[in-house]
């Protein structure tokens, strides 16, 4: 059976609201951070500007524009840490339905996320898949080639290298 480029395009859309509840595909190795099991990732609980503390994010999200959010991932990238913004399908798959409070992320995984957009590494000029950027706001949405100021979220590759407890969050 021969797939057309809609049927594909619906499948990578679609694909990433069924991996599973919180239980089965996020594991908390330490304080502020979360380990996806199913994409292979440890990401940062809190967007950039707000601390982990008691089970929640502690105040107010930054929004800024790339460069910013480029200076602040090599800020707390290390070797053993290597931090980094998210490419599109990586943001992408944690998007859900929403939950009670609005939001189409998991809010256990990702506490007080705010609404609004979140950056994405982006590519070096022109139309593609990493010129999109999610907003996680009511049934979540993504847009693509846009500019301006948005929030950060990093994450790294998991692998066996990797001990969560080195790596700090802000």
């Amino acid at each position: 059976m021969r797939r057309g480029p809609l049927t594909l395009l619906t499948m990578l859309i679609v694909a990433p609201l069924a991996l599973g509840n919180t239980a089965e595909r996020f594991r908390f190795p330490a304080d502020g951070l979360v380990t996806d099991e199913a994409q292979s990732l440890m990401w940062m609980r809190c967007s950039m500007g707000q601390t982990f503390h008691e089970q929640g994010c502690r105040g107010e999200a930054a929004s800024v524009g790339l460069d910013q959010a480029d200076a602040y991932a090599a800020a707390q990238a290390s070797a053993d840490c290597p931090w980094r913004l998210p490419r599109f399908f990586e943001l992408r798959s944690l998007m859900q339905e929403p939950d009670d409070t609005a939001v189409a992320i998991d809010s256990t995984a990702f506490p007080d996320t705010p609404h609004g957009w979140y950056w994405n590494q982006v590519s070096a000029g022109g139309h593609s898949q990493q010129d999109c950027f999610v907003d996680f706001t009511g049934n979540g949405r993504t847009r693509c080639n846009m500019a301006g100021d948005f929030h950060v979220r990093l994450v790294m590759d998991l692998d066996a290298s990797t001990t969560p407890a080195s790596c700090s969050t802000p």
